[in-house]
Order: C-alpha cells, then sequence, then structure tokens
C-alpha cells in the first residue's frame, strides 16, 4: 500500500515552524531560539516506497511502507538507524504542507510541497539515432 499524497518533495518549512514553536509557552526563549535555527535546511523526496532525505548537501535514503491512512493522515514505518529499529511516523496533510510531531509530541515541523518543476532538473535529450545494421 502507498499513498499518493505523501509522493513528492517537501521541504521544511522554517516559517511556519517557526509560528507553532513561538506559540509554545512551556519552551524557554533561549531554547526557541536555537531551535529556530533547525527548521527550513530539511528536504524529503518520497517515492513509492522510500524516503530520501536531504540535509546540508548529504542525503540519505530509507525503506517505508504506509501501515494506515485516512482522509488526512498517513501512517508509515521505516527503520530508524540511529535507534536500531523500526518507528511509526505519524505525517498529517494540511493543505499544501504536511506535519510531524517533533520527539515526543512537544511541537509540530511543518514541511511545504516543491512543485515539481522546481524538483526535477531539466535535462537536454536528443532522439536516438538507429544504426543501420550493415555498419554494425
Amino acid at each position: 500500500m502507498y499513498d499518493p499524497r505523501l509522493v513528492g518533495v517537501w521541504r521544511s518549512d522554517a516559517k511556519r515552524t517557526g509560528r507553532e514553536l513561538a506559540a509554545r509557552r512551556d519552551i524557554p526563549g533561549r531554547n526557541k531560539k536555537g531551535l529556530r535555527r533547525l527548521f527550513g535546511k530539511l528536504e524529503l523526496r518520497y517515492t513509492r516506497t522510500r524516503c530520501y532525505a536531504t540535509l546540508n548537501g548529504h542525503t540519505e535514503s530509507s525503506s517505508y511502507r504506509v501501515v494506515a491512512k485516512d482522509s488526512s493522515s498517513v501512517a508509515i514505518v521505516s527503520y530508524d538507524w540511529l535507534l536500531d529499529a523500526e518507528v511509526i511516523s505519524h505525517l498529517h496533510f494540511d493543505g499544501s504542507h504536511v506535519w510531524v510531531a517533533v520527539g515526543t509530541g512537544l511541537f509540530r515541523e511543518f514541511f511545504k510541497r516543491v512543485r515539481p518543476e522546481l524538483s526535477v532538473r531539466k535535462t537536454t535529450s536528443r532522439p536516438l539515432r538507429r544504426r543501420s545494421l550493415s555498419k554494425l
């Protein structure tokens, strides 16, 4: 099973995540400032079976599987190399964004869908020439 809503490229939305963070009264201001610097850098690209995470020019890839979905969210299972275990992630769709709970759910990180024409490199292609069998 897969969810076509997830497939595509998503970039961390520092501005919207920052607003989410600013609304929290239980996080000290100095911690908020440090946290804000982390967002807006991560890009996630989902295919039907893999997620490619790119941060600071470095890309990691992992497989995932959709285990549940409803009208506004999808639950996936993937392998977390840091924890050395499978983990469940619950992604929530919100218009042109998707959000995930950060850590133990203290706040949400938002990702904005990147337009396909911006995420695909344009390449020039030339038509293949057919070779005559006599020249081979």
